[in-house]
C-alpha cells in the first residue's frame, strides 16, 4: 500500500497572531454592525436613505427600464458607473469601478422622477483567482488554465505587466491581420 504524504503549510508566530487578531477584529466589527455584505448592504442603504439600490458587478452590464417620461439622466460620479440609453426606454447601467453613487431620472421640467443608489461590487466570476500575498494581489482567470488578468486592486506590477502583454499581442495580431490582408496597414 502505497501513501503519500499530505503537503504542510507553516506559519509563522507572528503570522498566526497577525491572522487571529484580524478574526477577532472582522468578528467585533460584525456583531458591532459596522460591516455588512450583500443584501444586508443593500437593505442598509436602503434604511439610511429611503432610495432603491441597483446592483452591478463591476465590468459588466446591466439593462433596466427607464421611468416612463425621463428626458434626463443624471449619475453622480461617472467613474463609478456609466449610463448609456438604447431605443425604447432601455438604459445600460456598467459598473466602472468598485463603490456607490446614485442615479437621478428628470422629466423634460427638470422634476425628479426617480432617484436610485447605485452599487459596484467587485465581480465574483466562476474561474476568477484572486492571490492575495500581505497586501499585494493578482488576478488570474482560470478557465481552463491560469492566465493573468486585470483587475482594480491588483499590485502595479502586475497589473503594468498583464497589460503590457496583452497590448504586445493585439500589436502582433494587428501586424498579421495587415499581412494577410495584402499588407494594408492601419
Amino acid at each position: 500500500m502505497m501513501t503519500t504524504a499530505m503537503p504542510r503549510f507553516t506559519f509563522t508566530a507572528l503570522q498566526m497572531r497577525h491572522a487571529l487578531a484580524m478574526c477577532l477584529l472582522a468578528g467585533f466589527l460584525s456583531s458591532q454592525g459596522i460591516v455588512a455584505h450583500g443584501a444586508d448592504k443593500r437593505m442598509l442603504n436602503e434604511q439610511k436613505t429611503g432610495l432603491e439600490t441597483i446592483q452591478v458587478s463591476l465590468d459588466n452590464a446591466k439593462l433596466l427600464k427607464l421611468p416612463a417620461g425621463t428626458e434626463t439622466i443624471v449619475v453622480g460620479n461617472p467613474a463609478i458607473a456609466d449610463v448609456v440609453v438604447q431605443k425604447n426606454g432601455i438604459m445600460v447601467l456598467t459598473g466602472r469601478s468598485i463603490g456607490s453613487t446614485n442615479f437621478i431620472a428628470l422629466d423634460g421640467s427638470g422634476t425628479i422622477i426617480s432617484e436610485s443608489i447605485v452599487s459596484v461590487a467587485p465581480n465574483a466570476l466562476p474561474g476568477r483567482l484572486l492571490v492575495q500575498r500581505g497586501v499585494d494581489r493578482e488576478s488570474y482567470e482560470c478557465m481552463p488554465n491560469c492566465l493573468p488578468t486585470v483587475s482594480l486592486g491588483d499590485t502595479n506590477t502586475h497589473f503594468a505587466g498583464a497589460i503590457s502583454q496583452t497590448t504586445q499581442r493585439d500589436g502582433f495580431a494587428g501586424q498579421a491581420g495587415g499581412a494577410a490582408a495584402g499588407g494594408v496597414k492601419k
